[in-house]
C-alpha cells in the first residue's frame, strides 16, 4: 500500500490525471464521424486510450474522497496515516483504504465505483465485503448510488457483518 502523505495534494494530482483524460477523449472525438468505419475507429481508439484509466482515476478520486469523509465523520483527529491502493492492485488482505494511528490500523475501508449491484458487479460486492468483514479496524464499504447502497446493506445484514456502508 501507498501512504498518502496530503490528501490536498493528492485530489490535485487525481483532478490533473481527470483533465488529461478528458483532453485524450477531445482529441480522440475531434474528427466528425462520416461513416461507420470511422465511427468504429474513433470508438477503438478511445476504448483503447481512456477505458482503464475512466475506471482508475474515479476509484482514486473515491478513495480520496472516503478519506475525506472519515476524516470528517469519525473523528480520529489529525494522527491518521492514510494508506491506499489507488489503481486496484493491492493484495486480497488489503483494502483500498486504510487508515493507521501510532502504526495501529483504525479504518479498514472498500470503495465501488459502480452503480448497479447486478452479475458480476453483485457478485464482487459479495467477495469484497467477506474479505472486508476479515480486515482490522472500523470497517466501511463506500459506495456511491443508492441501489449500491442498500444492496450492500442487504448482504452485511443477511451475513451479520460488521460492515458500515456509507454513500459518497
Amino acid at each position: 500500500m501507498e501512504k498518502i502523505d496530503d490528501l490536498t495534494l493528492m485530489e490535485e494530482e487525481v483532478f490533473k490525471k481527470v483533465k488529461m483524460l478528458i483532453l485524450n477523449i477531445k482529441k480522440a472525438i475531434e474528427d466528425e464521424t462520416l461513416d461507420l468505419t470511422v465511427g468504429i475507429d474513433i470508438l477503438e481508439v478511445l476504448r483503447k486510450d481512456i477505458y482503464e484509466d475512466l475506471n482508475q482515476i474515479q476509484h482514486e478520486a473515491m478513495i480520496l474522497q472516503a478519506a475525506q469523509s472519515i476524516n470528517s465523520n469519525d473523528f480520529y483527529g489529525d494522527n491518521i496515516d492514510w494508506y491506499w491502493n489507488p489503481r486496484q492492485t493491492g493484495l486480497a488482505e488489503e483494502p483500498d483504504l486504510r487508515g493507521k494511528i501510532a502504526g495501529k490500523i483504525v479504518v479498514s475501508a472498500e470503495i465501488t465505483t459502480s452503480e448497479n449491484p447486478v452479475g458480476t458487479i453483485d457478485t464482487r460486492m459479495a467477495s469484497t465485503l467477506k474479505n472486508l468483514d476479515k480486515m482490522p479496524g472500523k470497517k466501511i464499504y463506500f459506495v456511491r448510488t443508492e441501489t449500491m447502497e442498500k444492496r450492500a446493506k442487504t448482504k452485511v445484514s443477511k451475513c451479520g457483518y460488521q460492515i458500515e456502508i456509507r454513500k459518497v
